[in-house]
């Protein structure tokens, strides 16, 4: 039977619920294992930028994929990352957009089209890395027996060791003017 097989079975509801199915659609348990911790993984783009505030066009981000800026931060929520400050700027597609327009969390989101969040589980402080899969475009580098915590495209976890608990959120201002796309991180 072929992962495309299973996805095809079963209902979209379940899979956002069933670690085990998350694991099938984007291959965390194989293509993840024994991978560092420290740093995100999956991303097409990344982005360094100095401590402190920091300005970046991310116009060319095409809906479904994101950009992780990475700084320097003397902020010990960082000590599992090597004091850095991963950030991922995600443009949404549209049925990611819509999905968050009944489970965004209040305030959170400045713009629909955009998720910006602060990569670092809230578990145990490890790295969040992209998985691909839009249902559930985040999981936690750290893949052990007791961690494996996966986010949806609203930054909840959704299974894992950090089930019910939010990515934090960066303080950010997002502009979109004559079609530029600009986040500004404090």
């Amino acid at each position: 039977m072929t992962r495309r097989q299973v996805i095809a079975m079963i209902p979209s509801s379940t899979v956002l619920l069933c670690p085990a199915i998350l694991n099938a659609q984007t291959n965390i348990a194989t293509e993840w294992a024994d991978i560092p911790t420290t740093a995100p993984i999956g991303e097409k783009n990344l982005i360094e930028v100095p401590a402190g505030p920091a300005e970046i066009d991310v116009t060319a981000l095409l809906p479904g994929e994101v950009t992780v800026v990475a700084r320097p931060t003397d902020d010990e929520s960082y000590a599992s990352t090597g004091m850095i400050q991963y950030i991922a700027v995600h443009h949404r597609t549209a049925d990611q957009i819509t999905f968050g327009e009944t489970n965004d969390r209040d305030g959170a989101i400045q713009n629909p089209a955009y998720f910006v969040a602060n990569l670092v589980c809230t578990h145990r402080g490890k790295a969040i890395g992209i998985t691909g899969n839009p249902e559930a475009p985040f999981a936690c580098t750290d893949r052990g027996d007791r961690h494996s915590t996966v986010f949806d495209a609203t930054g909840l976890a959704i299974s894992g060791a950090s089930e019910g608990d939010y990515l934090s959120i960066p303080e950010y201002e997002i502009s979109v003017t004559d079609g530029a796309v600009v986040i500004q991180l404090a």
